[in-house]
């Protein structure tokens, strides 16, 4: 997988549902504060859901940060790919007879600013997500510790894209349900 530092430039404009041109791209670091924002302005609902420190993260090496964002330059959209896989979830997809390779196989974790869910902002992320996991050679894309079970419009559309569900667990006090999207 050694093409990740290509990724970095990858950049493509696309249409929302309501015909919003946003731009999906790499997180630059003149992107801070947008960031920030974006994260801050979340609903309850919604940091209920995501539940990732970004900060803990956003230096790592083996992940991509991309972002989508609207002409005013805001971040709309946020998705981590990650090479490094979780012991847990290793041995999650072990008890599934899926064999998930660190370093080959994708880890995903997206969320959505509360005024863009359901209108194609998740659909854009995912779409170019799967392009950059093709890419860089994955067999498989699976969901960053799963998603909550209560979350059904994100689990719909992971569906729409082929992900699987595999198993249930439960995480931070949610039940949460791990899948999986063969490439």
């Amino acid at each position: 997988m050694s093409n990740l530092g290509i990724q970095k430039t990858r950049q493509s404009s696309h249409l929302l549902k309501s015909g919003e041109r946003v731009v999906f791209r790499s997180l630059e670091t003149k992107d801070k504060e947008r960031l920030l924002a974006f994260l801050g302005s979340f609903s309850t609902e919604t940091k209920n859901k995501f539940g990732l420190n970004v900060g803990e993260y956003i230096t790592c090496p083996e992940m991509l940060h991309m972002v989508l964002v609207n002409q005013a330059s805001d971040i709309i959209g946020y998705i981590i790919l990650s090479l490094k896989l979780r012991d847990s979830q290793m041995v999650r997809y072990k008890e599934y007879e899926i064999t998930v390779v660190e370093g080959r196989d994708i880890c995903i974790a997206l969320v959505i600013a509360d005024r863009y869910q359901g209108k194609g902002a998740g659909s854009i992320l995912l779409t170019e997500s799967v392009k950059v996991a093709k890419s860089l050679g994955a067999k498989y894309i699976i969901l960053w510790q799963g998603t909550q079970l209560i979350n059904i419009p994100a689990i719909c559309l992971y569906e729409k894209f082929g992900f699987t569900r595999n198993g249930e667990f439960e995480k931070y006090g949610h039940q949460n349900i791990d899948m999986t999207l063969i490439l």
